[in-house]
This record gives C-alpha cells, sequence and structure tokens, in this order.
C-alpha cells in the first residue's frame, strides 16, 4: 500500500467571488474534497498528495495564484481515524 501525504487547506475567499475560487479549485486533481463553510474559513479543502513537495507544489504554485483567495492555512493529517 503505498503512503500519501494528506492536508487541509482552509481559505478565506473575498466576497462575492466563492463560485469563480470553486470552479478553478475543481481543476486540481489532488483535491479529493471541497467543502464551503461557515465560520473563521469559507472554504476547506482536503488533499492527497505523494510527498511534502508535491504538497508545496499544489499550494504555493497552484492554490496561491488562484485570483480571490485572500488567505490560506494549511494542515498537514499526522493520522486519519475513521469512525
Amino acid at each position: 500500500m503505498k503512503e500519501t501525504v494528506q492536508a487541509y487547506v482552509l481559505m478565506n475567499i473575498v466576497l462575492g467571488h466563492t463560485d469563480a475560487v470553486l470552479a478553478q479549485l475543481r481543476e486540481i486533481h489532488e483535491a479529493t474534497r471541497i467543502a464551503v463553510t461557515t465560520g473563521g474559513y469559507d472554504i476547506v479543502m482536503l488533499l492527497e498528495v505523494n510527498n511534502l513537495e508535491e504538497l508545496y507544489e499544489v499550494t504555493v504554485n497552484r492554490i496561491h495564484k488562484i485570483p480571490g483567495i485572500k488567505q490560506t492555512s494549511t494542515a498537514v493529517v499526522e493520522k486519519m481515524i475513521s469512525v
């Protein structure tokens, strides 16, 4: 079984840009889930990549370049628990 790196990318979006940002996020093939949320973040996305270098490539060179994203915070999953 191949080990992968999973990470949540939490995003704050410029008002009125959610749909445009979602359209571009859906083009990221490493994304396994995208949720529009209330509270501290507007969008939360779960990524699954092969290694930390790939995570860097996706976050810094792809997600951060999407117009309408004000701020991101990335949380690498250390352990996933099924319930």
